[in-house]
């Protein structure tokens, strides 16, 4: 696999956080991480800076145990989110921790994510942190880690989500489209019953969506182009 330099990776931080804020998944808090290939270390905005404004020369440099190495702090509160991820899974190249109102509310009530999308066979079951509280300590980033075990995405109780994906554009896509899945399932539920997608069709998707292979690169130059023309990038 070809690395990716940090220079792109704090450009691709940075678009993912302007568009991410302009599809309502990030507001004032929330952040995107990406590992410095053959390292370890991460980087990650900085606590304070603007979501909506955010620029690659304000990105910190931080160690697995979120210690600042490079750049003006101070991290955000909840770095350990990412740290903790990045020390228990080494294959996790980018993690994304937002706040999505309809995901979150699957963290509320007694009924699993399920897929009324068809993108959504990703997202069924995925398992929920039982903490509500800011994830602030390396125990808890441990914690964190421990639920999402090997799956990619995990929400956490009353609070938000934690994706991971290989690549910063891939957070995007998988942080999109699980918000998608979740209001769509919401509204769908005000019409009548919900007919999720079933496990057999799960089976046959996963052969479907195994042949887009250019859906997360199509997916961030639209959400690009649309960022651009209303003047967040």
């Amino acid at each position: 696999m070809t690395q990716t330099s940090e220079t792109t990776l704090r450009a691709q931080i940075t678009e993912c956080t302007r568009m991410m804020v302009m599809a309502e998944l990030l507001d004032y808090s929330g952040h995107v991480s990406a590992r410095i290939p053959g390292t370890d270390r991460f980087l990650i905005p900085p606590r304070d800076a603007s979501r909506a404004g955010l620029t690659p020369d304000e990105i910190l440099v931080v160690d697995l145990n979120g210690k600042v190495l490079e750049g003006k702090g101070p991290a955000p509160t909840e770095t350990a989110i990412h740290s903790g991820v990045y020390r228990n899974r080494p294959d996790v190249l980018a993690v994304g921790h937002g706040h999505p109102p309809m995901s979150t509310l699957f963290t509320m009530v007694d009924r699993p994510m399920v897929a009324i999308r068809n993108y959504g066979f990703r997202f069924i079951g995925i398992p929920v942190h039982p903490d509500p509280t800011h994830i602030r300590t390396a125990a808890q980033g441990d914690a964190v880690a421990k639920t999402l075990g090997q799956c990619s995405c995990c929400l956490l109780r009353g609070h938000g989500s934690v994706v991971t994906a290989n690549s910063i554009p891939e957070v995007f896509l998988d942080s999109l489209e699980m918000e998608e899945n979740a209001r769509s399932t919401v509204h769908a539920s005000t019409l009548g019953k919900l007919l999720p997608i079933t496990p057999d069709e799960v089976e046959l998707l996963k052969v479907s969506f195994a042949r887009n292979t250019y859906r997360i690169a199509k997916t961030w130059e639209h959400y690009q182009e649309k960022a651009r023309l209303v003047g967040m990038l």
